[in-house]
């Protein structure tokens, strides 16, 4: 009886120690899958910031042509009120000196 206990109790740690060596290898599986699926994730997050700083230079690049856009309506619109001006002015003249 006590051997046939003995032999059970060294299947229970033969059981344990497959299990414990089970379980490192899946642990260890999966810890390299967790480190392949971090390095992928860092290589994604490499591309999308090339790809917001291409946004980041276009939107530069678009803020600077409206600004340059903004600079030239200025521009036109003090040169169309000089001549509305000039206009109005002439007229007036004309107009007093038709009289």
């Amino acid at each position: 009886m006590s051997e046939e206990l003995s032999k059970r109790i060294d299947d229970l740690h033969k059981r344990f120690d497959d299990l414990r060596t089970d379980m490192n290898q899946r642990f260890a599986e999966v810890g390299q899958r967790f480190a392949e699926l971090r390095a992928d994730m860092n290589h994604r997050f490499e591309a999308l910031d090339h790809r917001f700083e291409g946004i980041h230079q276009r939107l530069t690049d678009m803020n600077q042509r409206l600004t340059d856009m903004h600079g030239t309506l200025r521009t036109f619109m003090w040169v169309m009120s000089g001549w509305f001006t000039f206009l109005t002015a002439v007229l007036a003249v004309f107009g007093f000196l038709r009289r």
